[in-house]
C-alpha cells in the first residue's frame, strides 16, 4: 500500500504565497495614502431608514369587532385616532380617523377575514421624549402606558455615508 505525502504541492505553496502577498499590499478603505492624500471616496448603498418611535401592539387573542379609541400625548401633544374593526375593504382607506399632530396606526387583516384584522403599531415619526398611550374598545380601557424612548442613531448605508437615522422602539400588551 501507498502512503501519500503529506506535504503540500508547489502549486498550492505558490497561490497561498500570492494570496498573503496581496493580503499584505491591500491598504485599508479608511487609511490615507502613501502621500498622505484623504481616503477615496466611499461607495455608499441608498438603503433608507425610518426616523421616530414606533410601539409595537401585541395582543395575545384575536382583535375583537368593537369601536376602538387611541389616545397617543406624545411630549404634551394628543393625537386622537377612532374607527372600528372589522376593517373596511382595503380598496376602501384607512378604518381610523385621526386628530391631531400626524402619526400612523398599522391596520393589518383588510383582505383578511374579519377575525384576522387588527391594529400592529403605532409609528412617529417625530422623536417624542415622553409619550402616553392610551387604548380602549366600546368605551373599555384595553390598556394604558407611559413611555420614555432611548434613541439610537444608525447608518444603514455604511460609516460615513448618510443618513443618519434616530430611532426607538416599545411594546405595548393590549388585553
Amino acid at each position: 500500500m501507498r502512503m501519500r505525502s503529506a506535504s503540500a504541492s508547489p502549486l498550492v505553496l505558490i497561490v497561498l504565497g500570492i494570496i498573503a502577498a496581496c493580503a499584505a499590499e491591500t491598504p485599508s478603505p479608511d487609511a490615507p495614502s502613501a502621500a498622505g492624500e484623504p481616503p477615496p471616496a466611499r461607495d455608499c448603498t441608498q438603503i433608507g431608514c425610518v426616523n421616530g418611535f414606533t410601539i409595537r401592539l401585541a395582543s395575545e387573542a384575536p382583535w375583537p369587532a368593537g369601536a376602538y379609541r387611541f389616545v397617543i400625548t406624545a411630549d404634551g401633544e394628543t393625537t386622537t385616532c377612532e374607527g372600528k374593526l372589522p376593517l373596511p375593504d382595503c380598496a376602501a382607506g384607512r378604518a381610523l380617523a385621526c386628530s391631531g399632530p400626524s402619526l400612523l396606526i398599522g391596520e393589518s387583516g383588510c383582505a383578511l377575514p374579519p377575525s384576522a384584522h387588527g391594529f400592529s403599531e403605532i409609528q412617529m415619526s417625530s422623536a417624542p421624549g415622553q409619550v402616553t398611550v392610551e387604548i380602549s374598545r366600546d368605551g373599555a380601557s384595553l390598556a394604558e402606558a407611559d413611555f420614555s424612548p432611548s434613541y439610537v442613531e444608525s447608518r444603514p448605508n455604511g460609516p460615513g455615508c448618510e443618513p443618519v437615522c434616530r430611532s426607538a422602539s416599545a411594546t405595548l400588551n393590549v388585553k
